[in-house]
């Protein structure tokens, strides 16, 4: 079997949640099924329609291959528009396209490539972007091990998690990290996340993962919905747009999902799961939720284990993603305590709600008015609004406990020509309906939806209302008409390029679960059981002596049609640099049938 042939088989767990998913798990014999709080309500994700033609995946292949070739010469813009070029062709492709083998392949490739984009160009809303730094935290002397220790079994004394945690030298470091130099950013961070804790906690106990997971949207965001990276992923779990599309994250001139509390954590528990029933393992499932599972799956397969410590050992890994298991077990070991370790934590509200539907699209300062509740606490509740009204059409509304009656009378009482606080624009002669559309950050379709006009209604000379600007900048891909969603999938004449090229037979995986590792009765729902947080990493977590890189690698690689340097380089778990610099490789390249040193 290729490892080509292997990576796609796996994968294709990944893509099978979107709509089809739903509500999968909750029907599994024996399943129990917790119902939701009075004042949570959860939406369910539309179905998407029916499937892309194959010229698109010729199209997303070549925009990957120029996006490596970018990464090789250190283009981050050029690798940058490669990225939003790749995203803007997945993004209005249909559920059944993003289910193809052919399709979860690339969209693989395309996500490991992402994940070496700069991560030291965060763009952060607030000061708080979240905690996933590059760089690997010193180690503590012994006494100070031993202090640690002793503080952090005190601490932990009596509890049960449903994570598992060794309590190693590493993760004693980000504990102590946590609670000295980044002590102010947990407090921050655990504060926020005070709110949105117990609707998390239940959301991943109704899909079955442990609800301990619930502390990684403190080291992906800090718990800020509305937080963005350099490379584009969003909201409180950090989303890239084509992983969130594939999880039922859509998004438009109005909305975008990835920033609402409760779609994101389904999609990211939903996620999650996958990438566990992919590796078998909990710290593989969190690596591959950093990196991509096509990055830990090649370091199981080049150093022959499924152990994430030996990973962390080689090579195969970037910093971030080994600084993020122990970052995380930290997170879980402070965040459930953080009184005990001197952190003051100011206890939020719980993220908790009434749903309202509205029929046609209304203004967030004139609803408030008539229902006489704060704007403030609606934009709040519904972080997914990008302008401060609802979309055109039906939208379900959440609304303060204890306000949805008030808010659905309010609601029969505005006066139709009332409901918008838009500002007022006359159309001018000469222009047109796209110009007008694009100056104000939307698209055609939006603005008749907007005024409740057709086409031939929109004429120089009439007065029309406009929306105020986006919270957030929004992605031109999402204001594209229905008309230009459709063109997107349709056969266009580019020269097909060939198959990606097998990596060559490996022998196939079998996820391992191990006993200290969460055991399937906790993941199922069963009641928790203490898990031991004192000691080393037990020794069935040590797996078999690896095989060290340099030796379990070839000398030579053969290039194939369709190879760039920076895969090759990624396949073979070396450096771009190292392989110019073993091969004395210019600027242009590699070519077809070219023999590269793997080994200096």
């Amino acid at each position: 079997m290729t490892r080509g042939g292997r990576w796609s088989r796996s994968l294709t767990l990944l893509a099978v949640a979107g709509a089809a998913g739903l509500g999968a798990a909750a029907d599994q014999p024996g399943a129990q099924q917790a119902p939701p709080p009075v004042h949570q309500q959860y939406i369910k994700i539309p179905a998407r329609p029916p499937a892309a033609r194959p010229a698109d995946l010729v199209r997303l292949r070549a925009i990957i291959e120029a996006g490596e070739k970018a990464l090789e010469e250190k283009d981050w813009d050029g690798a940058l528009s490669c990225s939003e070029q790749a995203e803007a062709l997945l993004a209005d492709w249909p559920e059944e396209a993003l289910k193809q083998p052919e399709v979860i392949a690339l969209h693989a490739r395309l996500v490991e490539f992402q994940q070496h984009l700069p991560d030291t160009e965060e763009v952060p809303l607030t000061p708080d972007p979240g905690l996933k730094d590059a760089e690997e935290v010193g180690p503590l002397s012994p006494e100070d091990l031993r202090t640690e220790r002793a503080q952090v079994q005190g601490a932990e004394m009596g509890a049960v998690f449903d994570f598992p945690i060794d309590l190693n030298d590493k993760v004693l470091a980000w504990v102590h990290q946590f609670t000295t130099e980044k002590r102010g950013f947990m407090e921050r961070t655990l504060s926020r996340a005070s709110a949105y804790l117990p609707m998390v906690r239940q959301i991943f106990a109704e899909e079955h993962i442990p609800k301990d997971l619930a502390y990684l949207a403190v080291i992906e965001s800090g718990y800020i919905n509305s937080a963005h990276s350099y490379a584009k992923a969003v909201g409180m779990w950090q989303f890239m747009r084509s992983t969130g599309r594939i999880y039922g994250l859509g998004g438009n001139a109005w909305v975008e999902e990835r920033r609402d509390p409760v779609k994101s954590t389904r999609a990211a528990a939903r996620y999650l799961r996958k990438l566990y029933e992919i590796s078998g393992d909990w710290y593989l499932a969190l690596a591959g939720y950093n990196a991509g599972p096509l990055t830990t799956e090649r370091a199981s397969l080049n150093l022959g284990t499924h152990n994430f410590w030996d990973m962390y050992r080689s090579r195969w890994l970037r910093n971030q993603t080994k600084n993020y298991v122990p970052e995380m077990c930290a997170a879980i070991l402070v965040g459930r305590f953080p009184e005990r370790y001197g952190l003051k934590i100011e206890q939020l509200p719980p993220y908790a709600y009434e749903t309202v539907e509205v029929d046609r699209m209304t203004s967030l300062p004139v609803l408030a008015r008539y229902a006489d509740t704060d704007v403030d606490a609606l934009k709040e509740l519904n972080p997914e609004l990008l302008r401060a009204t609802t979309p055109p059409g039906h939208y379900t509304l959440r609304v303060p406990p204890g306000q949805s009656g008030v808010t659905a009378r309010a609601l029969a009482r505005i006066p139709a020509n009332q409901r918008l606080d838009f500002k007022r624009y006359k159309v001018r002669k000469g222009e047109s309906l796209a110009r007008v559309a694009t100056r104000f950050n939307l698209s055609a379709e939006d603005l008749l939806a907007a005024n409740d006009i057709t086409k031939a209604q929109f004429r120089p000379g009439r007065t029309i209302l406009v929306p105020p600007p986006p919270a957030i900048a929004i992605d031109t891909r999402d204001l594209r008409s229905k008309v230009e969603r459709a063109e997107i999938i349709e056969d266009k004449p580019l020269e097909k390029l060939p198959a990606i090229p097998p990596a060559g037979p490996v022998a196939p995986l079998e996820p391992v679960r191990e006993e200290p590792l969460a055991p399937v009765a906790q993941v199922q729902g069963a009641p928790e059981t203490a898990v031991a947080v004192h000691g080393e990493a037990p020794a069935a977590r040590r797996a078999p002596a690896r095989i060290p890189a340099p030796e379990g690698r070839p000398a030579f690689h053969m290039v194939k049609r369709g190879e760039t340097l920076f895969a090759i380089a990624a396949r073979y778990g070396l450096e771009v640099k190292a392989l110019r610099k073993w091969n004395k490789l210019r600027r242009n390249g590699i070519q077809v049938g070219q023999r590269l040193r793997l080994k200096p």
